[in-house]
């Protein structure tokens, strides 16, 4: 535990439980959305099928508010000096270690899996082990889609906004005079500039990034300033329980006009261009929630539980390793299952969930622990020890 007061003061340990709520979303999205898209597919119930899809995969979008909440409040409120070395330095300190070991990890599992293919190599992971993908993987940046590890892909979207994050310190207004009227009116600005970047980069730039054609690269970055912006304005001031119902009401509008206006893509990739507006209305939502976090005092006593802080500090380890696990795991299964059935679902699921959770605990616990402060269960290996 860190002896500094700043830290101690600034460590909004509820905010770990949510981590731990958008790990468990994204876990979940890996490991079960496919299946349950297909099954509402199969009943003529699509929609649905699209709803679960897009709610699992949004624990991307409250971990990009979160980002803005935790990294930016002490500095936009005058409460920690800037220090753009010392920023960096924390930031890789704390980022890359894991991702490091993470990635030795996955290069591992692929060239594994290549090794020993079985029909999962056709129907599941496709990705080659070579050196010069290792290496180019080393800077976390993909340009091209191309992951040991497809989770990866919003890991480099959040490291932009650490890059820019002096930037917005520089810029950004002081909190007196950030009233709600602004708020709203950089809300709607954002998301006019959000669609009108996607018309240009399609247009002029397909290559960075395309609405017609969806590729997890790094100009997905286009798809999610709203996201941060929520986490800025949350850091900057506080907002009250009405405000976050607020946030909440219009977030759930946006993101059932969103669901609507995508409702066939197959049919019409134009309607990919809408994404953005899917996107913004969870982050709206994600930031109504925050922000009652902090006004309601019993919606803050259970996220602040400790099993919730336990998941939620090994949140990043989770989220690095998860989809790795799965891929190794998978792979096994295959050489005993010709196809993917019913046991083939049974023993990946019921071993990989535990087996990546188990793996992030190991990864937490002997490298990211070790650059992260202020922790409440840093010496618990195992939950039950909380």
């Amino acid at each position: 535990m860190t002896n500094d007061p700043t830290d101690k003061k600034e460590r909004f340990h509820f905010l770990d439980g949510l981590r731990g709520v958008a790990a468990s979303m994204i876990v979940v999205h890996h490991a079960f959305t496919a299946h349950i898209v297909h099954f509402f597919e199969r009943i003529h119930l699509p929609f649905l099928g699209t709803f679960f899809m897009y709610f699992t995969q949004s624990g991307v979008e409250l971990f990009f508010v979160l980002s803005g909440v935790v990294l930016l409040r002490p500095y936009l409120r005058g409460q920690r000096e800037f220090k753009t070395g010392d920023y960096f330095y924390r930031r890789l300190k704390r980022i890359y270690p894991p991702y490091f070991f993470a990635l030795v990890f996955a290069a591992f599992v692929v060239w594994f899996n290549n090794q020993y293919p079985t029909w999962y190599n056709l129907k599941g992971l496709r990705v080659k082990f070579s050196w010069p993908e290792t290496f180019k993987e080393l800077f976390i940046f993909s340009f091209d889609g191309t992951y040991y590890n497809l989770a990866w892909w919003s890991l480099q979207i959040e490291i932009l906004f650490y890059l820019l994050a002096p930037l917005v310190i520089f810029v950004f207004p002081r909190t007196r005079r950030l009233s709600m009227p602004k708020v709203v009116l950089g809300i709607i600005s954002t998301l006019v500039i959000t669609y009108l970047l996607q018309m240009l980069s399609t247009e002029y730039c397909y290559r960075f990034y395309s609405y017609t054609y969806q590729l997890a690269a790094f100009g997905k970055c286009i798809e999610y300033p709203l996201c941060f912006l929520l986490g800025i304005y949350l850091a900057a001031r506080d907002f009250n329980l009405r405000q976050a119902f607020w946030f909440m009401g219009s977030g759930l509008l946006l993101v059932l006009a969103g669901l609507l206006l995508m409702h066939d893509v197959a049919a019409n990739p134009n309607s990919w261009v809408y994404l953005s507006v899917l996107n913004g209305g969870y982050g709206l939502f994600y930031a109504g929630l925050i922000t009652l976090a902090f006004n309601s005092a019993s919606f803050k006593t259970l996220l602040g539980r400790p099993i919730m802080i336990w998941l939620g500090e090994r949140s990043y380890s989770l989220f690095l390793i998860h989809f790795s696990v799965f891929y190794l795991v998978d792979n096994i299964v295959s050489h005993f299952l010709s196809d993917r059935n019913a046991y083939y679902a049974l023993l990946t699921r019921g071993v990989g969930i535990p087996a990546a959770l188990f793996a992030a605990m190991l990864l937490f616990y002997f490298v990211e622990k070790k650059q992260a402060r202020g922790l409440m269960t840093g010496k618990a290996f195992w939950p039950w020890q909380v």
